[in-house]
Parts: C-alpha cells; structure tokens; sequence
C-alpha cells in the first residue's frame, strides 16, 4: 500500500531561497531512491502562514521512505538547512 508524506516547513522571512535550493538538492536524491513515486512541494498563498511551505510525496511503501530519508546521505543532504520541518506519514483512507 502506498503512503503520503505530508511534509510542513517553518521557513523565516528572507530565507526562502535558500530553502528552495536545499530542498531542490534533497529532492533531488529522493527522487532516484527505490519506491519514491512522486513529489510536489507547495508554496501558502498567506505570507503569514506557520507553515509557508508544504511537500506532498507519495511513496510505495512506509518502509521506503523510511530507509530512504535514514540514509546517511540524505542526511548530510538535510544538514545544513535552518528549517523547522514537520513530516508525518499518511495512507489514503477516502478517495
């Protein structure tokens, strides 16, 4: 069964670039990583709004993801971005 990562990000005023250009780079990996099947990343429409940022990524399994976002590769990826970020994961229970 497939899972949804429902990612929030806490980006401060003026660091939006910088996030954008992590983000791509870790995207990026993720995306090559075995069960990734796919990733938008959402901008608030609120300049106010906690969360100004929100991916939405499906994957095969939780297990994948997991494996995936464990990695020390990722990790070293995730490093140096100064964001609060807020993932959980997510199954479908409506459609």
């Amino acid at each position: 069964m497939s899972v949804v990562l429902v990612n929030a990000f806490e980006v401060p005023d003026g660091k939006e670039e910088q996030f954008l250009a992590d983000w791509q780079h870790a995207a990026d990996w993720m995306r090559q990583q075995p069960g990734f099947v796919s990733s938008r990343l959402h901008q608030s429409l609120d300049p106010d709004a906690e969360f100004r940022y929100v991916n939405v990524a499906e994957w095969e399994s939780a297990d994948h993801f997991r494996k995936a976002a464990a990695s020390p590769e990722f990790q070293q990826r995730i490093s140096g971005m100064n964001v609060r970020a807020h993932p959980a994961l997510y199954r479908v229970v409506i459609e």
